[in-house]
């Protein structure tokens, strides 16, 4: 018959019929259970974190080596800065020797590094002051 509805099947607590008659906890499809959904959803969990943990370990051992590396290059351009200003202050010495005694121009480099250095000391001091008011406790 064309357009005829299949039986229903009594079910007394259901006043309207609607509801089907496997309500055991299965599908009825033959798929997995929820239980076997939520293991399996713990399993990928699991799996996605050890993945996570190994992905940042590598990262990090990248980045370790990395550093390192970096700071021997800084070490090294740091040490090759020095030299140079100590070519530059023994080439001052230098050419200050013939307008000076060769004391006299030792005397005036050291006393013009001397001079620079204090003026550093003490801009150094300034924002240290300046540091120290921006946590003070407020005085009111």
């Amino acid at each position: 018959m064309v357009g005829s509805q299949p039986p229903m099947t009594d079910n007394s607590d259901d006043p309207e019929g609607i509801e089907p008659d496997h309500m055991d906890g299965e599908d009825s499809g033959g798929g997995a259970s929820v239980i076997d959904d939520v293991k399996s959803l713990i399993d990928d969990s699991m799996t996605y974190a050890e993945a996570e943990l190994t992905y940042q370990k590598t990262r990090l051992a990248y980045v370790g080596a990395q550093a390192k590396w970096i700071a021997i290059f800084v070490g090294i351009a740091a040490l090759l800065i020095a030299l140079a200003i100590i070519a530059l202050v023994l080439g001052s010495i230098l050419a200050l020797a013939e307008l000076f005694t060769p004391v006299g121009a030792t005397v005036l480099v050291v006393a013009s590094l001397a001079i620079m250095a204090f003026l550093f000391v003490i801009l150094a001091k300034a924002k240290f002051r300046e540091l120290m008011r921006a946590f003070a406790p407020d005085e009111k």
